[in-house]
Parts: C-alpha cells; sequence; structure tokens
C-alpha cells in the first residue's frame, strides 16, 4: 500500500510542477502583460503654466516707508509676463540657479561680521518658491547685511546710496 501511496504523491507532485510551469510569465488572462511607460508625463513649456516662484519684493530705502514694490512669478528660470519686477529675467534666473539665497538658514548670533554700515535700506521677499513659504529680509547694518544683499542684487534691484 505504501509503494500506492509514494506512487500517488510522486503523480500529484509531478502534476502540479507541470500545471505551474504552464502558468509561469502569465498574467492570468492569456495576454502578455502590457508595458508602462517610465519616461515623465510631457509638461508644459518653460514660461508658461502656473509659476514655480511667486515673490513680493518690498524695498525700504530709509528703513521704514517702503520705497520700491515689485511682484516676481517665474516658472523656473523663465520669468511670466505678469511679472512686475525691471528685471525679471536675471530675477528669475537669481533664484533658480540659488534657491539657498532666500530659503536658506539665516544668519546667526555668533557668525563673524565686519562693522561696516551701508545704510538704514531694508529689502524683504517673501512668496513662494516651489510651494515653499520664503520670507527673507535683507538690510546693510554690517558687512554680512551688506554681502546678502550684493548677492540677491538682481532680485532687490539697487541698493539705495548711503544718506
Amino acid at each position: 500500500m505504501r509503494s500506492r501511496s509514494s506512487f500517488m504523491a510522486g503523480a500529484l507532485l509531478a502534476g502540479a510542477a507541470m500545471l505551474l510551469s504552464g502558468c509561469a510569465g502569465s498574467t492570468g488572462s492569456g495576454t502578455t502583460p502590457l508595458k508602462t511607460s517610465t519616461s515623465p508625463a510631457p509638461s508644459a513649456p518653460p514660461g508658461t503654466g502656473p509659476p514655480t516662484t511667486d515673490l513680493q519684493v518690498s524695498i525700504r530705502a530709509d528703513g521704514a516707508v517702503e520705497s520700491a514694490h515689485y511682484r516676481l512669478l517665474c516658472r523656473g528660470a523663465v520669468p511670466l509676463p505678469e511679472s512686475r519686477h525691471p528685471d525679471a529675467a536675471q530675477a528669475c534666473a537669481l533664484v533658480a540657479k540659488e534657491p539657498k539665497l532666500l530659503t536658506g538658514p539665516p544668519r546667526g548670533a555668533n557668525d563673524a561680521c565686519t562693522m561696516q554700515y551701508g545704510g538704514p535700506a531694508v529689502g524683504v521677499v517673501s512668496g513662494t518658491m516651489d510651494g515653499r513659504a520664503v520670507n527673507r529680509s535683507f538690510d546693510l547694518r554690517d558687512g554680512c547685511g551688506i554681502a546678502d544683499w550684493h548677492a540677491a542684487l538682481a532680485l532687490l534691484v539697487d541698493q539705495p546710496a548711503l544718506q
């Protein structure tokens, strides 16, 4: 009886192996699986579509009263026609190339800066870049502030003269 059981078990295993080998690579529907594309979906050409950067730039040359206000709208490094910035092309290129200018960590209290005064001017840039909130102030109170202002000059447009 034992040989008959062994024979039946072997036959069942062989049948199962044949059945499974016939199913290998099949999706169960009798058709080959569809290949999915891994290429990115087509996107809008630069300069069209919603902005990736929407910034308000406020300049207070005397440190108190707003003397200039600009709106900068960019898609990547390309300005959108609705921008109201005197040099939107350079400003968009700058924020696309150097986003940390606006999103990087603020200077620390222990940063060594020269005791150089560039004037009372203040520039405030607020809005969004790539969906992230931006709120950065620039001033000319010391060497670090002057260096930051110069780095952001295309965005801030001008450095007001010391009165």
